[in-house]
């Protein structure tokens, strides 16, 4: 834990040195944070009602702390943290408390708060990762008319904070809620690399046909919904049940050997959580120095552009108005006086006419520019090179990400507040050696820190005695 302390320390650094002046200039919001409690790892329990996602928790820190049921039993989420006694802390608490990192949370407004708990217990697990568990996914796909607040802003903001986000489902509703729905399709984009898919209460088949369809059927949603031509591995569980052990051979259901090797790789990846945290720093600091330094470049072409046309409307201004001044000097001599008088007005009306057509044409330039097929253009003149050279597939899937931040940042600065100048200039190139320089160094630093020291994936014989069996 101490190198992962000093890892998040060395990464937080570069955030706030580095990344965070450009990201303010850009208004460009990091989800990198320097007040982000180090070392704790974080899971979020994502999943359909009464998919076992309390179940699970209770079964992991071997005591019932979560309500469970049938029907939906909560409508807020729940941190659970360690704690030397059980105790349980309101949300608008937990987003001042100065030792927790959630204060991101409290824009999420009031009815959020109110339905938001933080409860501590003295579980061994706990030492080590911290659980949130959320409300059931139902089948309105509505966000705000149902909960009183947005699920959906909620769900992303602790995605965003997780380490491993773990979403179930269970045989009776394989995908299919609205709820699960969008949030696959529009909330967890882009943190699919967090994300493990769990088919819960798998002992609940009767045969394997039942559980072969239920599987081809959660299949068939998920294709549905990930935007990728695989289907990603589903981990097939179930929690032990003590009453089956005396249960007849006529109502034994399918044979559950594997499945318990299944529940175990879940509760493997769950303790690995610490050294997911790793992997995700300083993929995280690479993604956001790589939006800062597209974002950056894009408005290097624009401010460019545009201070060439303002540059250009001057130029033309102030040639008209001394060449109306060398006239009207000229004709000075002229016997009547209003020879010189006409040629100033008019040269005064033509500088005047071509900066009022200059700034017309400028305003219509930007007004463009902040259109999605205008930002899309400065984006292909920004990486024309990159892109006639290879096909560049992964700097387009990042302009799609990067172009919604750009039109929020243009509607907060203005067109005309955008940075310019050589500082800026260096800051988005000091972007390229975050990227080629300094990731590259946390990543051998990580090597050699985590994964050699990290502990072994667990096998269902490490798991006899229960999920922290093999803890203290």
């Amino acid at each position: 834990m101490d190198d992962l302390v000093r890892l998040e320390r060395e990464v937080q650094t570069i955030c706030e040195q580095t990344l965070r002046p450009l990201a303010e200039r850009l208004a460009f919001e990091l989800p990198l944070s320097g007040n982000q409690a180090a070392g704790t790892p974080t899971v979020l329990f994502l999943g359909n009602h009464s998919s076992g996602k309390s179940s699970f928790i209770n079964h992991l820190l071997r005591a019932e702390l979560q309500k469970t049921g049938l029907a939906p039993t909560d409508d807020g989420f729940t941190i659970l943290t360690h704690g030397d006694k059980e105790d349980e802390l309101d949300g608008q608490t937990v987003v001042t408390h100065p030792e927790f990192s959630y204060q991101r949370l409290q824009p999420l407004g009031p009815v959020f708060l109110g339905r938001l708990r933080l409860k501590t217990h003295p579980a061994e697990l706990l030492k080590t990762v911290t659980l949130i568990d959320s409300p059931g996914m139902i089948d309105a796909a509505g966000t705000t008319r149902g909960r009183g607040y947005d699920f959906s802003a909620g769900v992303r903001a602790f995605a965003e904070m997780a380490d491993l986000i773990l979403f179930f489902f269970d045989p009776d509703k394989p995908g299919t809620t609205g709820e699960a729905v969008s949030i696959f399709t529009e909330t967890l984009v882009g943190l699919e690399h967090k994300l493990l898919i769990v088919m819960n209460k798998v002992d609940r088949f009767s045969n394997i046909r039942d559980f072969a369809r239920t599987y081809g059927t959660l299949c068939w949603n998920l294709s549905k919904t990930i935007p990728t031509k695989d289907v990603p591995h589903i981990f097939n569980t179930y929690l032990p049940d003590p009453a089956r052990q005396t249960a007849t051979p006529r109502e034994a259901s399918i044979a559950l050997d594997d499945f318990d090797v299944s529940r175990d790789e879940v509760v493997a990846e769950i303790r690995r959580a610490p050294a997911r945290r790793a992997d995700n720093l300083v993929s995280d600091l690479l993604v956001s120095a790589r939006c800062l330094s597209m974002q950056g470049r894009v408005v290097q072409s624009m401010t460019r552009r545009f201070q060439s046309i303002r540059l250009k409307v001057w130029s033309v201004t102030i040639t008209l108005a001394v060449l109306t001044l060398a006239l009207a000097w000229l004709a000075r001599s002229a016997e009547s006086w209003t020879t010189p008088a006409g040629i100033a007005v008019a040269g005064i009306l033509l500088a005047a006419a071509a900066w009022l057509a200059g700034h017309y044409h400028l305003r219509r330039q930007q007004a463009r520019s902040c259109t999605d097929e205008g930002l899309d253009t400065w984006f292909q003149t920004s990486y024309r090179r990159e892109l006639a050279l290879q096909d560049r597939a992964d700097l387009v899937a990042l302009w799609q990400k990067v172009r919604a931040r750009l039109g929020k940042s243009i509607e907060a600065l203005g067109v005309n507040g955008l940075p310019a100048g050589f500082t800026f200039r260096r800051q988005v190139r000091r972007m390229d050696a975050v990227i080629g320089n300094d990731v590259p160094k946390l990543r051998r630093q990580l090597a050699g820190r985590i994964h050699s020291g990290g502990k072994p994936r667990m096998n269902a014989n490490e798991h006899e005695g229960g999920p922290l069996a093999t803890e203290g």
